[in-house]
């Protein structure tokens, strides 16, 4: 209800100014309330109304027992659309939704008490529907004449927005928290022109940094390194532009480990870079791969290269001086095979070397008549692919010259491979290697030296890096090859 506020004689209007919340309190029937007409107001009463209705913060002021509601222009912004019904209403009445909590106001105010909250939440219904809110509410007793609380003033400020973005800001700190646990990456933060690693998260790679280390270089870069990672992240800073860049690092174990580092900085209103945050991905194993890989094709190129040559000195020599083009033929075929079978050796041993042994066997194999009449036994050791491939053809050649005119021409011959490693008298390893055949037709030395015997001879002695005897016995060929063990796998 509002009715004329009526002033005697010259008295200014009570209260002046004060916006359209004190034009409203001017223009208010106050008679309809237990406040009576404004002419009877107390001193103390109109002089709270003055003072909240020049404050730019939003108040209300609570009187008497029943909390009759008398508020600024700020408060009335507050209310929402319950203003301007709530002006002159009892505070238990006009917030219903909130009458417990505004009981236990009036009564602390009422009895000398003060109330303070932070970030209050309550639901309101300001706009026709409930809504969430959050306050700082600050409430004090407001004594009349007789210095008896005859009120109540509160100051209301909502903090709603700040609430709610705080909430969201906490959430996405624990999104971010969740991303970084659940990732095995490596995590950091950096100063802005990278002179001090602020924080480092080496998931165990590389060593943890929980407080600023101004040295952080020396701790994970290399010094042969250290000249090209500081100029890539120079240019990032130059730039302000994201880092990428992959380098080598110390790992928290000491050894040298290699990382994919990106990093993005965090610019402030301005534009400038305050800080940087980034994340490492360990890729050792991949690095430690690629590099395997490089040398396997790098080996590949070389042994094929070497295969090419073999097989143009093979046809050289097989073909020189030919009477018999078909059995030049058929020999050139079989000392192929036998080149074949040993790139399969290498093959399965994914070209890092082969075993003595298998090597032996599966070139002799093919060509023994059966299987009593074959032995191969002894110590076994790794050949490089260099010396198996010789000591592959070499075998096949002695298999060969076995079975045409040795000890395998003859139903009883027999022949026997052994493989032995020991001491020189300088303390060297050495390996030793005895074809022996037996049971077999006499044998004398040949008239000459065809490429068999000169591949086994020199050829093979070259590769091994050791000598290599044909003995012709009347009972039998022996061929013994001695080298030394370190240069078979090193060389």
């Amino acid at each position: 209800m509002v009715a004329p506020n009526h002033q005697q004689g010259d008295e200014p209007a009570f209260p002046a100014g004060g916006g359209e919340a004190g034009r409203l309190i001017r223009n208010f029937d106050w008679s309809t309330t237990s406040l009576g007409p404004m002419s009877g107001w107390p001193q103390s009463l109109k002089t709270m109304t003055h003072m909240l209705l020049l404050s730019p913060v939003p108040i209300v002021l609570l009187w008497g027992e029943d909390g009759v509601m008398i508020y600024n222009d700020a408060y009335s912004g507050f209310a929402g659309s319950r203003h301007p019904q709530l002006l002159g209403s009892k505070v238990r009445e006009g917030w219903d939704e909130i009458a417990d909590f505004n009981d236990n106001v009036m009564k602390v105010g009422l009895s000398g008490g003060t109330l303070a909250y932070e970030n209050q939440q309550l639901t309101l219904f300001r706009r026709g529907k409930p809504e969430q809110v959050w306050m700082n509410l600050d409430y004090s007793p407001v004594p009349d004449e007789s210095g008896k609380p005859a009120g109540v003033m509160a100051i209301v400020v909502e903090t709603t927005q700040r609430v709610l973005a705080e909430q969201k800001l906490r959430e996405s700190e624990e999104r971010f928290r969740a991303l970084t646990t659940a990732t095995s990456d490596i995590i950091y933060r950096a100063s802005a022109d990278w002179s001090e690693m602020r924080q480092l998260d080496g998931r165990g790679h590389l060593t943890d940094i929980d407080s600023p280390v101004m040295a952080w270089q020396d701790l994970y870069l290399l010094p042969e390194d250290r000249a090209e990672v500081e100029e890539a992240i120079a240019q990032a800073v130059r730039d302000r532009s994201v880092l990428q860049y992959e380098h080598r690092v110390r790992q928290a174990d000491g050894a040298t480990g290699w990382v994919l580092t990106r990093a993005v900085p965090i610019l402030d209103e301005a534009g400038e870079i305050i800080e940087w945050f980034g994340a490492a991905t360990d890729v050792t194993d991949r690095r430690r791969h690629e590099e395997h890989l490089r040398l396997v094709v790098h080996e590949l190129n070389h042994r094929v290269k070497n295969n090419l040559a073999m097989t143009q000195a093979i046809a050289a020599q097989t073909f020189r001086n030919v009477t018999d083009l078909k059995e030049s033929q058929q020999r050139f075929s079989q000392r192929m095979v036998a080149l074949g079978q040993a790139n399969d050796l290498l093959t399965g041993e994914r070209w890092v070397g082969a075993s003595l042994i298998g090597a032996i066997r599966q070139s002799i194999h093919p060509h023994c008549p059966e299987e009593h009449r074959c032995g191969v036994d002894g110590d076994d050791i790794k050949l490089s692919p260099k010396t198996a491939l010789a000591l592959t053809l070499a075998m096949h050649e002695l298999a060969t010259n076995a079975l045409k005119y040795g000890a395998w021409s003859d139903p009883s011959g027999r022949v026997t491979v052994a493989s032995s490693t020991y001491k020189a008298p300088d303390g060297s390893g050495r390996i030793r290697i005895e074809w022996r055949e037996s049971d077999g037709p006499p044998v004398s030395p040949p008239q000459r030296r065809g490429f068999g015997s000169t591949l086994i001879e020199r050829g093979l002695a070259r590769e091994m890096g050791g000598e290599v005897k044909m003995d012709f016995q009347p009972e039998g060929l022996v061929c013994i090859i001695d080298a030394p063990e370190s240069l078979y796998a090193n060389s």
